[in-house]
């Protein structure tokens, strides 16, 4: 069977020269040099001004929510079509989700969508998630405008889009640096803002809300900090993140000469402008199911990565919603297929021959 996805960590050999740095120093955990330096790197890397790292992905979106001090119950508009951790993330964060439908070309929501869906609000949302589909660039632009004349904020859930993040604007971005990602250290994610003071505010609640050398709790916040271990593994992936980056970058290649002239359709931009750890596709609605069929026949496995959508979940079926005419088909047609930096182009090809 050819393996959807390969998760891709740093090798032992290359964390040797930052493992000794933490048998040097002795400092573990608790914002220790190395976690400064990550942060440092990761900050220059997508120029962000301010960088907090934490445990995972879902607990950056609660943090960056959670930051804003919302109204507790308050509203947070958001997709329907992303995968559950999202909405899971705004509920912890004490807010509401509302599901929004998305827009049928970029898989996300739109600030035209938003802003038409507030006029069906009985009162001012607390937040909007916006969700990046699958690592896609993010319209920064766009959704700082709408954060200026509306006064609501946004928070970006930019989980797989860590290698396609140049500058960050009004609102914040977080990411994921789980294993699968394309930046990977086994568990982990960011919170990049171009607001120091919050990122300092943000580091601060990964730490129990201490913000001095005093052991005393500022605001609530938790223990939600990464180690020193961790730290070294994102050190070492980032001095491999650009060979990662070309070498996915042309599996996508294969994959474009491979379903050249093919009804089935890559994800805008994706091989092309951006990349990142799966690859999507949207499949005639007409041959959903031949697509399936063939796929499993020839012992190719595939995934729905994001579902139905969080609505079709038992945890969120409750949840109040707009109409998801959009969500309903693309979530069909959308399907992830073999992906990673060991596919050989023979098996790109024994792929795309069981897309219509």
């Amino acid at each position: 069977m050819i393996p959807i996805l390969v998760p891709q960590l740093p090798e032992a050999i290359a964390l040797i020269p930052y493992l000794k740095r933490i048998d040097s120093s002795r400092i573990y955990t608790n914002f220790g040099p190395l976690d400064r330096e990550f942060r440092s790197r990761l900050g220059q890397l997508v120029n962000a001004p301010g960088v907090s790292l934490v445990s995972n992905g879902t607990t950056a979106i609660e943090l960056a929510l959670r930051s804003l001090n919302p109204v507790p119950g308050g509203i947070c508009l958001m997709p329907s079509y992303t995968f559950v951790a999202s909405a899971h993330a705004v509920a912890n964060s004490g807010l509401e989700p509302y599901f929004l439908d998305v827009d049928e070309q970029s898989l996300m929501l739109t600030p035209e969508i938003v802003k038409n869906a507030l006029e069906r609000q009985p009162s001012k949302p607390a937040a909007v998630l916006v969700v990046s589909a699958f690592g896609a660039p993010l319209d920064i632009d766009g959704w700082d405008a709408f954060t200026t004349q509306t006064g609501i904020p946004v928070v970006f859930d930019g989980a797989a889009a860590i290698a396609n993040i140049n500058r960050v604007g009004l609102n914040p971005i977080c990411v994921s640096l789980h294993a699968t990602k394309t930046l990977g250290i086994g568990e982990g994610g960011a919170i990049l803002t171009s607001n120091p003071e919050l990122s300092d505010h943000i580091t601060a609640m990964t730490g129990f809300g201490f913000t001095g050398a005093a052991r005393v709790s500022q605001f609530r916040g938790g223990n939600y900090r990464i180690s020193e271990y961790t730290a070294a593994v994102g050190l070492t992936a980032l001095d491999q993140l650009s060979a990662r980056i070309s070498h996915l970058m042309s599996v996508a290649q294969i994959y474009h000469g491979a379903l050249r002239g093919k009804q089935t359709v890559i994800q805008e931009g994706k091989g092309t402008s951006w990349i990142s750890s799966t690859f999507n596709v949207r499949v005639p609605r007409s041959d959903v199911s031949g697509t399936i069929e063939r796929l499993e026949k020839a012992n190719i496995p595939w995934r729905r990565w994001w579902g139905h959508g969080c609505h079709t979940h038992p945890a969120f079926s409750s949840a109040k919603r707009d109409q998801l005419p959009v969500t309903e088909i693309v979530s069909e047609q959308i399907i992830g297929i073999p992906f990673h930096d060991f596919l050989t182009e023979i098996e790109v090809r024994e792929v795309a021959n069981c897309l219509a």
